[in-house]
């Protein structure tokens, strides 16, 4: 689905009572973009999937021993308050689980009663007494850490612990795998890769030092340009009229800065 989808063959759906493509129906529903994601972790290979959930979690990865199974919007037995709770994701291991719990890039925010929901009712069904590791991906709020701290010490004798993420870190540390991948991880690192641009996650900002080694070869302005075509642009860019600027003059500029490091240096 998602090739048909990023080379415009899906066609299109009502969503909402509107007809729509499922370009945009992928964009709007995070549960997409998890089953995309979660979904191909199978695919990979042992290293690749240690890689990637060294990535998700952190040095807890070592821990874990390889993936048995992927388990999607599992209906679980909630809190006496709620009849059903339903995380997005459960991840099997031998000894552990890790639930997932995700929020779209530009969707809701994190709710620890909902960590706190999800993680007791998964362990009522605990019956291994295996250990839990809860992880949210995306829209962490910036108190994560002191939200993650109280949920764990609240629920020490689930041996819980919590770990956050965001998407976009995610992606950029993924595209840094890229390199070290070979035929079928490289592939599954693709398709994350297309359907993250998809979903509108930005590319990771490149710095301007890439710049500097170009600056001393001669006709390389254009090798400049491209570098920054990278740069995503300032969300915080006040509104205004914009003046032009002139680039050679600005790369220039940046050989003088380049001249005055070499000296200090």
């Amino acid at each position: 689905m998602l090739t048909a989808i990023l080379h415009g063959k899906a066609g299109r759906t009502e969503l909402d009572g509107q007809n729509v493509s499922w370009r945009d129906v992928f964009r709007k529903r995070e549960d997409l973009l998890t089953s995309v994601f979660f979904g191909r972790l199978l695919y990979l290979s042992e290293e690749g999937q240690q890689a990637v959930l060294k990535l998700l979690v952190g040095d807890l990865h070592s821990c874990l021993g390889p993936l048995l199974d992927v388990e999607f919007w599992p209906r679980l037995k909630g809190p006496t308050d709620r009849r059903y709770v339903e995380p997005d994701v459960i991840l099997h291991f031998a000894q552990h689980l890790i639930l997932v719990e995700v929020k779209a890039p530009e969707g809701q925010q994190q709710s620890r009663q909902q960590w706190l929901a999800e993680t007791k009712a998964l362990q009522k069904r605990n019956d291994d007494a295996k250990e839990i590791i809860l992880l949210a991906l995306g829209r962490n709020v910036p108190a994560w850490r002191s939200e993650a701290e109280s949920l764990t010490s609240e629920l020490e004798d689930l041996a819980l612990r919590v770990v956050c993420r965001e998407w976009h870190d995610l992606k950029w540390r993924l595209d840094e795998l890229a390199d070290r991948f070979e035929t079928r991880d490289a592939r599954v690192l693709h398709d994350w890769h297309e359907a993250f641009l998809l979903f509108g996650l930005p590319e990771r900002t490149r710095p301007f030092g890439e710049l500097l080694p170009l600056l001393a070869q001669p006709d390389r302005s254009q090798a400049c340009l491209v570098l920054l075509t990278h740069w995503p642009k300032s969300p915080h860019r006040k509104k205004g009229r914009l003046k032009s600027t002139d680039w050679l003059s600005l790369l220039q500029l940046a050989q003088i800065f380049k001249q005055g490091n070499e000296q200090c240096s």
